[in-house]
């Protein structure tokens, strides 16, 4: 093996290892809200979505959306401000199971994106369908889902489950309107609602029953609005992701590539 071809597949090797590194995560277009309120309170040192009954009056530790008999869903709102759109790579949403590890029991997402609010006169679906499931990955986010009396509790471990999506939304307000199945019967699956201690209302979602109605999502025991949290982020891609490595990061990823260029070049020389 030559000096320039050694120096290649070392390259190459480091440059791999940045791009599987979490700098490369897609870029947050919208952030609709924090799932979790207490950063490493819980079981195991995990973050904490804590229900505050006393503080607030609320009851309701998630919302359930799932499939038949109930066949309910969740909607939230976003506006894209950008006057030249979004491109949207993915979207994360949160769910849980009761009584379960860490391992998801979540196996099924479908989504449909509204350019109004879903159900509504004039409303229509501009992307997506209630049948086809887009879920690319299900793992634990790290946040337990607790009431402010049991706050060590680990029976409610939160998913982050990624959501594939391709499509562009010029600027305004859309909807997502979304349904989460599990493969524990008769157990949601649950939308944990946004979080911020002290703070009743957080958004304006709706829910969808089998009655075929939308209806505001409030608290059971308060009757405040909730809002849930997601996460949309754009596609991947190598502009948008050297800013995340930081400038340490970045320089190495030019200097790598520099090298990795020269030692091929000098490779076909040879």
């Amino acid at each position: 093996m030559t000096r320039s071809t050694r120096a290649a597949i070392i390259a190459a090797a480091v440059l791999g290892a940045i791009l599987a590194s979490p700098g490369w995560a897609q870029t947050v277009l919208y952030d609709n809200g924090p799932v979790s309120d207490s950063a490493g309170t819980g079981f195991g040192g995990a973050d904490e979505s804590v229900l505050q009954t006393v503080v607030l009056g609320d009851q309701d530790f998630g919302y359930a959306h799932g499939p038949a008999p109930f066949d309910e869903r969740v909607a939230d709102d976003f506006t894209v401000t950008d006057p030249g759109g979004w491109q949207i790579g993915a979207v994360l949403f949160y769910a849980y199971q009761t009584n379960v590890s860490t391992a998801s029991t979540l196996t099924s997402v479908t989504l449909r994106i509204w350019d109004g609010p879903p159900g509504a006169p004039g409303s229509s679906v501009v992307f997506g369908d209630a049948s086809t499931n887009r879920l690319v990955s299900s793992t634990f986010s790290g946040v337990y889902r607790v009431s402010a009396a049991t706050p060590l509790a680990n029976n409610r471990a939160i998913m982050e489950n990624r959501v594939a999506v391709a499509t562009t939304l010029g600027p305004g307000t859309y909807w997502l309107d979304w349904q989460t199945s599990g493969s524990l019967p008769n157990d949601g699956p649950w939308a944990p609602p946004i979080v911020t201690t002290g703070v009743g209302a957080t958004g304006n979602a709706v829910r969808y029953s089998n009655t075929g109605t939308w209806s505001p999502l409030l608290d059971s025991g308060s009757s405040n609005a909730k809002g849930l949290p997601f996460v949309i982020e754009g596609p991947s891609d190598v502009a948008a992701a050297i800013p995340t490595l930081g400038g340490v990061g970045a320089g190495l990823f030019v200097l790598l590539l520099a090298a990795a260029s020269s030692a091929l070049l000098r490779r076909r020389l040879v």
